[in-house]
């Protein structure tokens, strides 16, 4: 079990009952406070003295006379903590156990500092580390390897190592100014906090006097200032579509509105190159955040990577191919590169060089050209012949295709013909479509096929999108495994020729919040639950009652209301409940509507 990094209140509600119940306790005494194991009506034993053949004997006679033991670790015991060379020879003698997890010292430490370690654009990663020392590190996860991705590190028994650890943070790929902090005793009473640099990490530990029980937090994730501060994710973001609300087409990040105060960084070569960039900065404005830089600076700290983040846009005013060279390494895919344009010295061409539409750089490449008199060079054929970009559309739209290969062919149909034809099914309202897109009211003349059905394909179609339309709402029977309920959505789902692409969330009573079957399904199907109380559920009109739900959960109906509630205002039961021997679903479709934002 784990027992938190020390402050008493940060044990689990599992893991104080477990104490509580416990006849045997083995805690580690040199880490653990006292307080957390004073009081209990179990024998305690310190293992901070002890062997691991003294702590097995100990657990194995307990055990085996009956009694419960609880081997209680400080943190979490998936971490530094040894626990799978006393599971191994718990396994050897065929005694039982299981893992209670707690709260490891280093994600105590981000919350006393009041700091999350994954902030959209910054850092996506949290490595949990150590320096090598008398346990040696394997040579793969050396530090100078780890600095290298520039994620949020967290450093345990490394103090002691402090020199040669800035030095390898440094060497790998940390910048000197990258910020550090150095908490000593996380939660405890005594708890020391120190911040700084990390060029000044060795000189923090050393004026501090940490010897012991302390870690090490590194990354940009930890700045204080207004390049985290105003960062934010998709979830809450006014332009992002999800489960339970449609996205502002006039919001979507990645667009005009990219997330959190995103920075135009301009790099030069020349003394002509740094006049141009000037230039550029004073025409876009300070609103656009632009950051000069030359070329060489770039790069003697480690190259472009730490602006290769969504949302930040790059100028380059040099030779194209010194651009290709340096950023293939970086590039992944168009929804996540950021907008990319390079511009001669001569002042002529403004080229939008990647990530045309979803990171703007062909409005970028625009902008400066009207700005400065140049001519803006954009090669995506959509908007060289003012045609719908059709990945834009169809992510603004909050539909799903059959694949994102066909999205890429429809698109090129589209720029070979100047159109495409659209089928919509009838559930679907259509306000418009974007200029490319022509509406036609048989299927099999379309090209392009927006339906939550299942059917053979058409004999012109090119891609399928799939309306994120359904509610599922679901009722189960206590103890229902995940197997049993995934096989009766996919049946249920078959049955009415409805693709699960189109199911926006699952929903259901509160009193199913602790069903796994539900939750393990939203996990692996990547969908949210929506949960609602009896009095809600009760409220909702139905035909018919469930004596067996009122009986059970205090609701009239389970699968039907919840979905109705999930679909929101205008929504429409499109699927009564069906029952299975342990599970029960219906559908409600929520209103959805295709509009020419977005393209």
């Amino acid at each position: 079990m784990g027992a938190g990094p020390g402050d008493p209140g940060l044990i689990t509600v599992k893991g104080r009952r477990l104490l509580k119940e416990a006849d045997l306790v083995i805690y580690t005494g040199s880490l653990i406070p006292s307080a957390l194991v004073r009081g209990l009506k179990a024998t305690i034993f310190n293992s901070a003295g002890m062997t691991l053949e003294e702590v097995i004997s100990l657990i194995t006679k307990n055990v085996l006379a009956g009694k419960r033991v609880v081997r209680l670790h400080t943190g979490d015991p998936t971490l530094y903590s040894t626990i799978h060379e006393q599971i191994h020879r718990l396994r050897l003698q065929d005694i039982p156990f299981f893992v209670v997890p707690g709260v490891t010292a280093g994600l105590a430490a981000a919350a006393s500092l009041g700091r999350e370690l994954t902030v959209p654009g910054i850092s996506q990663t949290v490595i949990f580390s150590r320096a090598s020392g008398r346990t040696p590190v394997p040579a793969p996860e050396e530090l100078e390897k780890i600095a290298a991705l520039g994620a949020s590190l967290i450093l345990y028994l490394s103090v002691g190592h402090i020199e040669k650890v800035q030095k390898k943070l440094l060497t790998g790929g940390y910048g000197p100014e990258t910020p550090v902090a150095v908490l000593e005793k996380v939660s405890w009473p005594e708890e020391r906090t120190y911040v700084g640099r990390l060029k000044d990490l060795k000189k923090i530990i050393e004026d501090t006097g940490i010897k012991k029980t302390a870690v090490i937090l590194v990354g940009d994730a930890l700045r204080q200032d207004s390049k985290t501060a105003t960062k934010r994710s998709l979830l809450y973001h006014p332009g992002f579509s999800h489960g339970y609300r449609r996205a502002d087409p006039e919001r979507m990040p990645h667009l005009e509105d990219r997330p959190a105060s995103p920075i135009t960084l301009i790099t030069y070569i020349t003394p002509g190159g740094k006049a141009l960039a000037e230039k550029v900065a004073r025409h876009l404005g300070p609103g656009s955040h632009p950051k000069l830089l030359s070329y060489k600076r770039i790069m003697a700290k480690g190259g472009f990577k730490r602006y290769w983040a969504r949302g930040n846009r790059l100028i380059f005013i040099m030779a194209v191919g010194i651009v290709v060279r340096v950023i293939a390494p970086l590039i992944g895919d168009k929804f996540h590169d950021p907008a990319v344009v390079v511009m001669d010295e001569s002042r002529r061409n403004v080229i939008s060089l990647l990530s045309g539409h979803i990171g703007g750089a062909n409005r970028l490449a625009i902008e400066i050209a009207k700005g400065l008199g140049m001519n803006p060079v954009i090669t995506t054929a959509s908007d060289a012949l003012g045609l719908v970009s059709l990945d834009l559309w169809v992510r603004h739209q909050g539909l799903v295709p059959d694949s994102w290969e066909k999205v890429k062919t429809a698109s090129a149909h589209i720029v070979a013909h100047g159109s495409a034809d659209v089928f919509v099914d009838p559930i679907i309202h259509v306000s418009g479509l974007p200029h490319g897109l022509n509406l036609v009211p048989d299927r099999e003349k379309a090209h392009v096929i927006i339906s939550p059905f299942l059917s053979p394909p058409a004999s012109r179609e090119i891609l399928r999108l799939y309306p994120r339309i359904f509610a599922l709402g679901l009722g189960c029977n206590r103890g229902t495994s995940t197997l049993v309920l995934e096989r009766a959505v996919e049946a249920f789902l078959a049955r009415h020729h409805i693709s699960r692409d189109t199911i926006f969330c699952i929903s259901t009573i509160d009193a199913k919040r602790d069903e796994r079957c539900i939750t393990a399904l939203a996990r692996d199907w990547k969908m949210e639950v929506v949960f609602f109380p009896a009095d809600e559920l009760n409220a909702v009109p139905l035909e018919g009652i469930s004596i067996h739900a009122l009986k059970a959960v205090g609701a009239s109906g389970v699968a039907e209301p919840s979905a109705i509630l999930a679909a929101g205002k205008e929504a429409m039961l499109y699927i009564k409940k069906e029952k299975t021997r342990d599970v029960t679903m219906a559908l409600a479709a929520r209103q959805f509507i295709l509009e020419t934002e977005g393209a």
